[in-house]
């Protein structure tokens, strides 16, 4: 729903944390969620903020990241429209928008789509959140819904863990963002 981006924006902050450059993590360089690439691509799509001289944005420019009103825009433009957070029943759409952020978009839609398919449904699981997906998922029993979208991710987790032990450092604190992700959406409900 649309009103529930800032609630949701604030949670996700929560579990994201400052500025991390962590051996072995794939998201390489990060600052409240936000990755190099993705901010390297905000900065060359919109002109806003300070590009090196050769038109960069390096590591330095993630760790001066560092007020949430900065990460925002950010956040909206890359994961709440991409998932089309206004559009989503209130709780979903937070726990939708937190899979974008840790999984990427596609596979938030995904998750999205086959937890929505645990409870009948017949849709298409391509990461698309559009009309059709929209639709049924107005229809669905909502705390059954981000149960299954829990769920989804859980495995997922565990998938990334069983094809690269090097990621089983993360594990715990992925489950313990799930638990948190669980009793905030349920907030929302």
């Amino acid at each position: 729903m649309k009103e529930n981006f800032e609630k949701s924006l604030l949670f996700v902050l929560k579990d994201e944390g400052k500025f991390s450059d962590v051996k072995n993590d794939r998201g390489g360089p990060t600052n409240q969620g936000v990755t190099l690439k993705t901010l390297q691509q905000y900065y060359k799509e919109t002109g806003w903020g300070d590009l090196d001289q050769d038109g960069d944005v390096d590591i330095d420019d993630i760790r001066l990241l560092d007020e949430p009103k900065e990460a925002a825009p950010i956040y909206k433009k890359y994961f709440w429209e991409k998932v089309k957070g206004d559009s989503l029943p209130s709780g979903v759409d937070y726990i939708v928008f937190d899979s974008a952020v840790n999984h990427g978009p596609k596979n938030a839609g995904v998750f999205l789509q086959r937890a929505s398919n645990q409870q009948g449904g017949s849709l298409v699981t391509d990461g698309v959140i559009g009309p059709q997906t929209l639709s049924i998922v107005q229809k669905e029993n909502l705390s059954q819904l981000i149960l299954d979208l829990v769920k989804e991710r859980d495995s997922f987790y565990r998938k990334i863990v069983a094809n690269d032990s090097k990621q089983q450092k993360f594990f715990n604190g992925w489950m313990n963002r799930l638990t948190h992700v669980l009793v905030n959406a349920r907030g929302f409900v």
